[in-house]
């Protein structure tokens, strides 16, 4: 953190300094008010404390400034001849603070750390508000009767509290189903908390789900709530659930069937009210056979199924998914790409393993790397031009090999200008033998 510090007094000015420097604060200072306006002009301050009555610019003038250039910067005002009107006009005009000397330097720390505090939560908030702003922007996209299928079960499942679980290929777009849920539910207004259980080792995760108290295991000083009770009166998504480990599946069925758990290291019961809603890209049913999932925490999963298509069974949609995915990037990247029908057309002769996830990075690598406003067929990337399959495509090895034979003569006839003698040596075979495969393939 860095504050400037405005005081006319030397003694009062290097005592002041002394004591932030010694908080761990980077603190410049400035003799009078001028001195503190040329040092704002030229650096970025969280804080600024200032006395009142200076030489040259005073500290309300400072104030001023201040507030009318960058207001998230906090000023405490220090003066020697406080009344009531000076305080009530420092606050007006903006001031964070406003402290009488002389003053207990203790009084003072405490009062910065209280504001730099405030600070510090106000970014946190504002980061989280431009995430969920950022994850309601992306929405589900397609108007196909998979999807509309999709789009039905959602709008009858959100309003309850029932569990859902959702499967489909990685990529098809879980956890925005998820969070469509959650948006559509009567709990909109309450958190909306994701887990991946498959990123976190297995050692933690029982602490992550569940919290834990002090000292419940090596460098744990402090109570943690875990996920449940972040989530308490909203929505919990378990993101790849099947790969949750066992002694943790036994637990969890404990949750959906009695909304209550304890804490690791605890013995106390806490109880929420939580909506579950589980994504998998595995087949439970086949993990269960194999004996890596529990039939019991199936069945009270899968309440309501919702399953994701993969993208190749509602290619109808890709245009639509373009086009957002297109808008998305051309904002991010300060572009205005469009995509040709030609390409468009491309895109749909391919069959996406990857699924929508694999479309928005196609996306955005076409749409960073074209050279011109519109995306072409040749602008996308090579493995999806290549890999795209053709209906009318001749799948007989012959064929191929005779069309390969044909496109290496013509360019060793380029390469040698027309002479054949040289392009059977790049050939690697006799001039006989070029002339009569020339004339197989009637090449002139």
């Amino acid at each position: 953190m860095k504050i400037l510090l405005a005081e006319d007094d030397e003694i009062m000015r290097i005592s002041i300094y002394d004591r932030l420097g010694k908080q761990g604060w980077r603190v410049d200072e400035a003799e009078n008010g001028l001195a503190a306006l040329e040092l704002y002009q030229k650096n970025h301050y969280h804080l600024i404390v200032s006395d009142i009555r200076m030489p040259g610019l005073d500290g309300l003038s400072l104030l001023r400034n201040v507030q009318k250039n960058s207001p998230e910067t906090d000023v405490i005002i220090m003066t020697a001849y406080g009344s009531v009107d000076d305080a009530i006009e420092c606050l007006r005009i903006g001031a964070a603070d406003y402290i009488l000397k002389p003053f207990d330097m203790d009084d003072l720390i405490i009062r910065i750390s209280r504001l730099l505090e405030a600070q510090q939560v106000k970014n946190r908030c504002e980061a989280l508000e431009a995430n969920c702003l950022a994850s309601h922007d992306r929405k589900l996209i397609g108007s196909s009767k998979a999807m509309q299928k999709v789009h039905s079960l959602i709008s009858q499942a959100a309003p309850t509290s029932a569990t859902i679980l959702i499967t489909g290929e990685s990529g098809t777009g879980k956890e925005l189903a998820a969070r469509a849920i959650h948006n559509a539910s009567n709990r909109s207004d309450k958190p909306f908390v994701s887990i991946n259980c498959a990123a976190i080792p297995e050692g933690l995760m029982e602490s992550e789900l569940f919290g834990h108290e002090r000292g419940a295991f090596t460098g744990a000083e402090h109570r943690r709530k875990g996920k449940f009770e972040l989530a308490d009166t909203g929505t919990l998504l378990l993101d790849e659930l099947g790969d949750l480990p066992a002694p943790l599946q036994a637990k969890l069925l404990r949750v959906l069937q009695e909304n209550e758990f304890e804490r690791v290291g605890g013995s106390k019961t806490v109880n929420v009210d939580v909506r579950i809603i589980a994504c998998t890209s595995k087949d439970l049913q086949q993990e269960v056979q194999k004996g890596n999932f529990r039939q019991d925490l199936l069945y009270r999963l899968q309440v309501i199924p919702l399953e994701m298509p993969p993208l190749r069974t509602h290619k109808e949609d890709i245009g639509e998914l373009c086009a957002f995915f297109l808008h998305e990037f051309n904002v991010l990247h300060g572009r205005s790409a469009t995509l040709s029908e030609e390409a468009l057309t491309r895109l749909k002769q391919y069959d996406f393993p990857g699924n929508a996830r694999e479309l928005r990075n196609i996306m955005e690598r076409a749409s960073v790397l074209t050279r011109g406003s519109t995306i072409e067929d040749n602008d996308l990337p090579l493995s999806t031009i290549d890999e795209a399959p053709d209906s009318n495509e001749d799948y007989n090895l012959g064929s191929h090999v005779a069309k390969t034979e044909e496109r290496c003569i013509k360019k060793a006839l380029q390469k040698s200008g027309g002479n054949r003698t040289a392009a059977a040596a790049l050939l690697g075979i006799s001039r006989k033998n070029l002339w009569e495969k020339i004339k197989i393939y009637n090449l002139s």
